[in-house]
């Protein structure tokens, strides 16, 4: 037999590389049923065997008494591995896996055409081919699996267990061992590896596909408590050893097992509602027990739309509960677009229903945590999220944490509700209040020298009253400047009159200082002057948190004169130092509707229409003004796409800085804040007409052309409202 070997080796054919064989190609499936199967033993089984492996060579091999039983491996016994195969071999981007499974099916045929098979092999073969069969479903879906790093790595692992066996990856060699029926026990562990391995792709590839139907939700990442955006919008925890009175109360709420299982926080802006829900998510995150957390906020697009609320906390409960994840995929499966619904429908779909069906599964004292409900933008959609709680929270097997300010239509609900679980932040034991604001101020003003004669640290607590947003803010005015010189201006600011009812009062006594410190300087120029309120006002009517490049280039100014105009509005503004970017926002919600409200601001306010109008002029000139007007990543060939082009995010990042995308996405939310002129109608007729292809290539780049078709219908409903030509209206049809 050797020499037989020997002999069809050295005549396969002389044009070959004495280095290493070439691998023999994987024959089709049916090529086994055209071919005639040779006699065992004869050369020609050996000539099938050496160079066409995945012809089966009949063997009837003598069973001894208690030897294992042995069956036959038919043509189809891999038909699963096959298909799989196939599938892989018409996408490129699975190449490591390609060669991991033709190298595997090789050796099984090779196996079961030399070696009797085992009834132990016939089990493991089994599992193997439903492995196969579950791989060919996902990866033959409408979002097939990404090879990744560890998938590699794995295909390799299985390649080095065959190689392993023999020490080669020739296939010639490793037939003529096979043939020899030796180390049979050796090649079944091996399968056995292998079988973990393709569990291990297995366990990866559904990962994949479960994010693939989450990330379907659409989440608002930014939201969760924790988020990289919470150092943007100035989110922190409790100072140490303050509020401990309330976080016990809410500690006592979270394990009474039959209690309400909503509690309201209920507060008047600046009362600590936001640091106190950070705080306990803190502790319950530390514990095991957040299932999940949306912070509202006016300040983030994504953390200001009530669509978003319901959606992302299903999500976030799926990462935390692994059943809760399989009840809510099985939603998805039968309505996947369940996240697109009212919020009635979303609730009872999307959260209720799954808890439910795992309620006996999940963990005990798992909160759910909403804060400022109040900073939403759709108030309907907002009074709808709340009916539901307050109508159906009796059959949640969790509980829900809402905070909002104190609302009339929200304390009537309350009042008829059995779920009348509150604290309400400004009607608590003021005194305890008050104590937990002076140990907050004498830790951040400590390293101040305080006048021996007299404690300034008590007048502040007296005038904070209950709103720990004067405290801060106070905090961050006299560091920002002369410590002492600015620690005695704000103790000659007049205290809350009798003259004045208003809760707003107070707050507005601060922010008028530091206005008038930073806008009525006497060592500013009237230029200057203009540039900070250009800043501020913009600053307060931006529909997300502006860069201080985008600021630079959106206003036409350099970015030395923005930092400039930000430098004295630090104690209002939040300038992220934590965000390369450096984003701008106000420091609290509060101070926008100071600005915004003629009578609390009054020489500093802002006029919302007319700065809006402003804001819309500005996005119609970025656009208009940019330098490419076609083709802005300068990409090679419009027949490819996006996510083919090499180094596309980066091209992207480089081409479209960040104040012409906030132009691209904003200009019909200033349009229709602002006051109609019939300049806007012609700087909207010249958009229409020349700059549409630049407006749509942004928004395609950046992945947010689904936001164009509702600016279309934002344009078109401002344009009714307009004397305008009929031309420019069957433009803005047809576009959209």
């Amino acid at each position: 037999m050797k020499r037989l070997e020997k002999w069809f080796k050295r005549n396969k054919g002389g044009s070959q590389s004495h280095e290493s064989p070439p691998r023999p190609e994987t024959p089709s499936p049916n090529d086994s049923v055209r071919n005639t199967s040779p006699r065992p033993g004869s050369s020609a089984a050996v000539s099938a065997l050496v160079f066409h492996p995945f012809i089966p060579i009949p063997s009837t091999p003598h069973i001894e008494p208690g030897q294992a039983e042995i069956t036959g491996a038919g043509n189809n016994s891999w038909k699963n591995l096959t298909a799989f195969l196939d599938l892989l071999n018409r996408t490129p981007a699975f190449s490591p896996l390609v060669a991991a499974i033709d190298d595997l099916g090789w050796f099984f045929r090779a196996y079961e055409t030399t070696v009797p098979i085992r009834t132990e092999y016939d089990l493991l073969r089994a599992k193997l081919e439903a492995l196969f069969e579950d791989l060919r479903g996902h990866f033959s879906g409408n979002a097939p699996p990404t090879m990744t790093s560890s998938m590699s790595s794995l295909c390799r692992e299985i390649q080095i267990e065959l190689e392993g066996i023999y020490g080669t990856k020739d296939r010639n060699t490793i037939s003529r061992h096979l043939q020899a029926e030796q180390d049979l026990d050796k090649i079944t562990a091996c399968y056995r590896r292998i079988e973990g391995h393709l569990e291990r792709v297995m366990r990866i590839v559904d990962e994949q596909a479960t994010d693939a139907k989450l990330d379907r939700l659409k989440p608002s990442m930014p939201a969760c408590y924790d988020s990289a955006e919470a150092n943007l919008v100035q989110r922190r925890e409790c100072a140490a050893n303050t509020r401990k009175q309330v976080l016990l109360d809410l500690k006592t709420w979270k394990d009474k097992r039959e209690g309400e299982k909503v509690c309201w926080i209920n507060g008047m802006a600046g009362t600590g509602k936001t640091t106190i829900t950070t705080t306990l998510c803190s502790i319950l995150d530390s514990n095991h027990e957040l299932g999940a957390s949306f912070f509202c906020t006016r300040s983030l697009p994504s953390c200001r739309e009530v669509k978003f609320i319901l959606p992302t906390i299903a999500y976030q409960l799926a990462r935390f509960s692994s059943p809760f994840r399989c009840a809510l995929l099985q939603v998805l499966g039968s309505d996947p677009d369940v996240h697109t619904k009212v919020p009635r429908v979303q609730f009872r779909r999307m959260i209720l229903e799954p808890l439910q069906t795992v309620i006996r599964s999940l963990p005990p004292s798992i909160v759910v945590v909403i804060d400022a409900l109040d900073e939403c933008e759709d108030n309907d959609g907002v009074r709808e999220i709340l009916e539901v709680l307050l109508e159906r929270a009796s059959e949640l097997p969790i509980k829900i944490l809402v905070s909002r300010r104190p609302e009339y239509h929200i304390r009537q609900k309350l009042s008829q509700s059995s779920q009348k679980a509150q604290l309400t932040l400004h009607e608590l034991d003021k005194k305890m209040v008050k104590e937990d604001i002076e140990t907050y101020l004498r830790a951040e003003l400590s390293s101040i020298p305080m006048p021996p004669t007299h404690d300034p640290i008590g007048s502040l607590v007296e005038r904070a009253g209950v709103l720990f947003i004067y405290a801060a803010t106070v905090v961050r005015y006299i560091k920002d400047g002369d410590p002492l010189e600015r620690l005695e201006t704000v103790l000659q600011t007049p205290g809350p009159g009798q003259e004045s009812a208003t809760q707003t009062k107070l707050i507005d006594g601060l922010y008028d200082t530091v206005l008038e410190s930073a806008l009525n300087n006497p060592r500013l120029e009237r230029s200057e002057k203009q540039r900070m309120e250009l800043v501020l006002h913009t600053v307060v009517c931006a529909q997300e948190p502006l860069t201080v490049s985008a600021l630079s280039g959106f206003l036409g100014l350099s970015s030395t004169r923005v930092m400039a105009a930000l430098k004295p509005l630090w104690s209002v503004l939040q300038v992220s130092e934590t965000d390369a970017a450096c984003r701008i926002s106000t420091l609290h919600s509060s101070f926008p509707d100071y600005m915004l409200d003629g009578g609390r601001s009054r020489e500093f306010t802002c006029n919302a229409q007319a700065h809006n109008s402003k804001l819309a002029e500005l996005c119609f000139q970025r656009i208009s003004g940019n330098n490419r007007q076609f083709n802005i990543c300068d990409l090679r060939s419009s027949c490819v796409l996006d996510k083919d082009v090499p180094d596309i995010d980066e091209k992207v990042k480089e081409n479209i800085p960040s104040d012409l995308l906030y132009a691209c996405q904003y200009w019909t939310v200033h349009l229709k804040l602002g006051i109609m002129s019939e300049d806007q109608v012609t700087q909207l007729e010249d958009f229409f007409s020349k700059r549409l292809l630049l407006w749509m290539e942004v928004l395609n780049l950046t992945k947010r052309i689904d936001k164009g078709v509702r600016q279309m219908d934002e344009a078109l409903s401002w344009l009714r409202g307009t004397t305008h030509s009929e031309s420019i209206m069957l433009l803005a049809r047809d576009i959209r």
